[in-house]
């Protein structure tokens, strides 16, 4: 599967993981990086401006992903006094929501090759 992650205006560090749990992905309020039951795949990588492509290997099943850019390296996706991310951010299927999407939103099957374009 390849991921495409397009309109990254500020560089940094970006946190993206492949849910295949919807209740991690509904949980998951990117503030513990790194590995955890629920995550197939993903990476922390520091990037520029522009687009990311990644390409990662999982085995068939329902999956979502969610992404951020930590622009000043803390760690988390930081948010206002509202809740609302400061920094950039986006979900498979560029699903929307006040927060974080529903996974059946966000969530689509791999079967076979897929790619999957992200729109920060």
């Amino acid at each position: 599967m390849d991921v495409e992650i397009q309109g990254v205006t500020e560089g940094g560090v970006l946190h993206l993981a492949i849910y295949s749990s919807k209740e991690v992905f509904e949980s998951d309020r990117g503030d513990k990086p790194g590995a955890q039951p629920g995550i197939e795949a993903g990476v922390v990588e520091k990037i520029g401006k522009g687009t990311y492509n990644g390409s990662f290997e999982i085995p068939p099943g329902t999956y979502a992903i969610g992404v951020y850019i930590d622009e000043n390296e803390n760690e988390k996706l930081d948010t206002n006094f509202f809740g609302i991310p400061k920094e950039q951010y986006g979900f498979s299927n560029n699903a929307k929501a006040f927060g974080i999407p529903k996974f059946e939103a966000a969530s689509f099957v791999i079967d076979t090759y897929k790619k999957v374009q992200i729109g920060l």
